[in-house]
């Protein structure tokens, strides 16, 4: 099983999304979030994180009322023995940059809680963390592998191999794999395909068709992006669009 409650509400012009899920059973494998930071509310239940980066790893119990804080590009896993119930709060990099920021996101919270999505103290929680992350909103430098992350994110569709993104930077596919991995947590592989679901969310719910939305982000058919989607978010590409609301400026 994985969730058997699962909502979401979306603010694309802000770069802001509030998700609602529980009864969550499953294990979600390494993966990121890309340029985008998660504050995570455990509503319910227990479940253990582990994040990678610098090459080493660290493990965290996590119980009823205990809130994380995942920085964009942080690697991580969750696995768990019992259902569970979450509250996150995800915010772009570029949100957390912007000087007012924080201001605009709290009167978002504000008209959620009147509207039900969040309790007031769950949304105080979630502003004092928040004001905890914008000092470190993006953690890295101007290299050679920043500037490939980079283009990675802003081109999604394209379907470079190893060898392509080897020579961009200058090193053989093997080094490439281990200096990646170690920067960013995950294979430049495993990056596109988080980096092209972050894009596919986004759209997913004014895309006309959910085939040419694949397409566009770089899947090479729909079978491959329902079964990446679903994996990354215990949901079908369909199931995520029809528990999706875009929030009204």
């Amino acid at each position: 099983m994985r969730h058997s409650e699962f909502r979401f509400v979306l603010d694309p012009e802000l770069g802001v999304e509030l998700l609602a899920s529980a009864g969550d059973t499953a294990d979600y494998p390494w993966h990121s979030h890309v340029a985008t930071c998660v504050l995570g509310l455990v509503r319910q239940g227990a479940m253990t994180l582990q994040r990678r980066g610098n090459t080493r790893e660290s493990e965290q119990a996590l119980h009823t009322g205990d809130l994380f804080i995942l920085a964009p590009y942080e690697a991580h896993r969750l696995s768990t023995s019992r259902p569970y119930a979450l509250l996150n709060l995800c915010v772009s990099a570029e949100t957390l940059a912007t000087p007012g920021s924080t201001e605009v996101i709290a009167g978002r919270l504000a008209a959620l809680c009147c509207k039900g999505w969040l309790c007031a103290a769950e949304g105080t929680t979630l502003l004092a963390a928040l004001a905890r992350t914008t000092d470190s909103a993006m953690p890295y430098g101007n290299n050679a592998l920043d500037e490939l992350r980079a283009f990675l994110e802003t081109h999604p569709e394209e379907n470079l191999s190893l060898d392509d993104l080897a020579g961009r930077v200058r090193l053989d596919k093997f080094q490439l794999i281990r200096r990646f991995r170690a920067h960013y947590g995950l294979t430049p592989h495993r990056f596109q395909i988080q980096n092209r679901l972050r894009h596919a969310r986004r759209a997913c719910l004014s895309a006309a068709s959910l085939t040419d939305l694949a397409l566009h982000v770089g899947f090479y058919d729909q079978s491959h992006f329902i079964r990446e989607f679903r994996r990354a978010t215990g949901v079908t590409p369909g199931q995520y669009r029809r528990a999706g609301h875009i929030l009204p400026p």
